[in-house]
C-alpha cells in the first residue's frame, strides 16, 4: 500500500517514516516500515502500560530477558505492568547466543501461547525474540537495555545454526523503547560496542555502492544517505559517550535504530553490514566451535571496521588502482577452507566460488571499480581512512577494544578472520575486492604479524 511520499533528494527523519510505506522517488521501490514507534527518553517505565495500549496489544504478554537485563530493566517492567496479564522468562545461560538452542528454549517458554512478546535486552535477546516472533506470527516490542547494536529495528535475524552464522527472516518490532538512564548505566564496553557498530557503516556504505556497480545489487540512494547522516551524527557524540552521558547514549540509540530501520526498509542487511561484519562473524563462529567465551558483537565489528578501512587505504589510498597479483589455487583455497571452517567447511565451499573471476570478466569489473573510485570512492576514502587512529582512540575512550588481541585472539585467529571470513557470506565487499586483486592474503599476513599497523 502506498500511503506516504518523500520529496526527491529529501533525507527524512525516522519519525516521518514510522509505520509507513512509500514509493521511493530515487530507487522506485516500495519501502515499508512495520515499526510504529521509537521512544527514547527518561522515565519510560511508568508509561510502558500506556504504550502497549496505544500499540493495540491485548491479552497475555511475555517479557524475555537474561539475568543481567532482568536486573537492568526486566524487574521494573514487571513491576510497572502488574495490572496486566504479563509473565516473565529469563534465560539462565552464562554465554547466551542468538542460536538454535535459544530459539528452541524460548519456544518452549511460550507453551501458554502469549499474545505478544517484549524483548528486554540488547542484540542477542532481540534477535532471539525477533525470530520466534516471526515463526509464531506474534507481535513484539523492544525495551533496550544498552545502546550496543544496530539491529533493534531490523527485520532480519542473524542466527548461529549448526555452528554457522546465517541471516534468517525475522519480524520487525512494533516499537523500540529505551530509557536513557538505563542506557547510561549499562557497562561502558556495551556503549563502545554500539559506537563500533555505527562506525561499521562507513565500510558498509562503500562496499554496498561498489556491489551495486560491479554486481548490480539493489541499491537505494535515499537509504544510503540516511545511513551516512547517522554515522556522521554519531561520530560527533564520541566525547559525551565516553562520559556515559545519558542524552548522548540516547542519541547513539537513535542512530543505531536508524540503521536498523534502514535494513528494514531495504529488506536486506546491505545498508549496515559489509566486510567488517564478516570478520566478526567468523571470529564468533570460531569461539562457538572451540567453546570459548565470546565477546560483544560490536567489539569485533569495530575491530573489523578499522581493519577494513586500512585495507581500503592500502589498496586505493594513492588514488590509483592496486597492482594485480596472483590468487590462491583452487586446491590451496579448498585446503584452507577445510582448515579454517572444520566441520562447517562443506557449507562454506558450497556457497562460494573456489576462484575469483579472471580474464575478460575481471577486466570489465576492474574498469567499473576504477570508474567508481574516480567518481566517488577516492573522495569517500579521503574523508574517513585518514581517521582510523582517531576512531580507535574514540573507542578506547569508551572502554572498548581496538585490537583482536585485546579480545584474546591470536595471530592465527586474526589472519583467518581477514583472509577467509569472506566465505561466511557470498557478498561483494572489500575482502573480495582485495582477493580479486591478489592482495588479500598478504594484507591479512601483514596485519596478523603487526596488528597495530592498522592504527598508524
Amino acid at each position: 500500500m502506498r500511503d506516504h511520499k518523500t520529496d526527491e533528494m529529501h533525507t527524512p527523519d525516522i519519525e516521518e517514516l514510522m509505520g509507513k510505506s512509500f514509493e521511493c522517488p530515487e530507487c522506485g521501490r516500495i519501502h515499508s516500515m512495520d515499526t510504529r514507534k521509537l521512544i527514547i527518553g527518561e522515565g519510560l517505565f511508568v508509561d510502558i502500560s500506556r504504550e502497549i495500549d496505544e500499540l493495540g496489544l491485548r491479552g497475555k504478554g511475555l517479557i524475555v530477558c537474561d539475568r543481567n537485563t532482568y536486573k537492568a530493566a526486566g524487574c521494573r517492567l514487571i513491576e510497572n505492568l502488574a495490572d496486566r496479564d504479563v509473565s516473565l522468562f529469563v534465560f539462565e545461560r552464562e554465554d547466551l547466543h542468538a542460536d538454535a538452542h535459544s530459539v528452541g528454549r524460548l519456544m518452549i517458554a511460550m507453551a501458554d501461547d502469549p499474545a505478544y512478546l517484549i524483548a528486554c535486552g540488547s542484540g542477542t535477546i532481540t534477535d532471539t525474540v525477533r525470530y520466534v516472533a516471526f515463526l509464531t506470527k506474534k507481535p513484539f516490542i523492544v525495551f533496550a537495555t544498552a545502546a550496543s547494536v544496530d539491529g533493534f529495528a531490523s527485520g532480519s535475524t542473524p542466527l548461529i545454526v549448526d555452528g554457522f552464522k546465517t541471516t534468517y527472516p525475522g519480524k520487525a518490532p512494533l516499537a523500540v523503547l529505551a530509557d536513557t538512564e538505563v542506557l547510561a548505566a549499562a557497562p561502558r564496553k556495551m556503549t563502545a560496542a554500539g559506537f563500533g557498530d555505527v562506525l561499521a557503516k562507513i565500510v558498509a556504505v562503500i562496499d554496498w555502492k561498489l556491489a551495486r556497480d560491479v554486481g548490480g545489487e539493489l541499491f537505494c540512494p535515499l537509504i544510503c544517505r540516511m545511513v551516512e547522516k547517522a554515522v556522521d551524527d554519531c561520530i560527533s557524540l564520541s566525547g559525551e559517550l565516553a562520559k556515559a552521558d545519558p542524552q548522548a547514549c540516547g542519541k547513539l540509540m537513535r542512530v543505531l535504530s536508524m540503521t536498523g530501520i534502514a535494513m528494514q526498509m531495504m529488506g536486506t542487511t546491505r545498508p549496515a553490514s559489509g566486510g567488517e561484519h564478516h570478520i566478526s562473524h567468523l571470529l564468533e563462529m570460531k569461539d562457538i566451535r572451540l567453546a570459548r567465551r565470546g565477546s560483544l558483537h560490536g567489539d569485533k565489528v569495530g575491530i573489523g571496521t578499522l581493519i577494513s578501512l586500512y585495507m581500503y587505504r592500502e589498496m586505493f589510498g594513492a588514488h590509483s588502482m592496486p597492482e594485480q597479483r596472483g590468487h590462491l589455487s583452487e586446491k590451496a583455497w579448498t585446503e584452507e577452507i577445510r582448515r579454517v571452517f572444520g566441520d562447517m567447511a562443506e557449507r562454506a565451499i558450497s556457497i562460494n566460488e573456489s576462484c575469483p573471476p579472471e580474464g575478460e570478466v575481471w577486466d570489465e569489473q576492474k574498469k567499473i571499480i576504477e570508474k567508481s573510485m574516480s567518481e566517488y570512492g577516492y573522495a569517500y576514502l579521503d574523508k574517513y581512512c585518514g581517521r582510523i587512529g582517531e576512531f580507535a582512540s574514540m573507542i578506547r575512550a569508551m572502554g572498548g577494544p581496538v585490537l583482536a588481541g585485546e579480545l584474546g585472539y591470536d595471530k592465527q585467529d586474526l589472519y583467518d578472520a581477514i583472509a577467509f571470513s569472506k566465505e561466511v557470506r557470498p557478498k561483494f565487499t572489500i575482502l573480495r575486492i582485495a582477493e580479486r586483486f591478489g592482495r588479500l592474503y598478504e594484507l591479512a599476513s601483514a596485519i596478523a604479524a603487526d596488528p597495530e599497523i592498522v592504527l598508524r
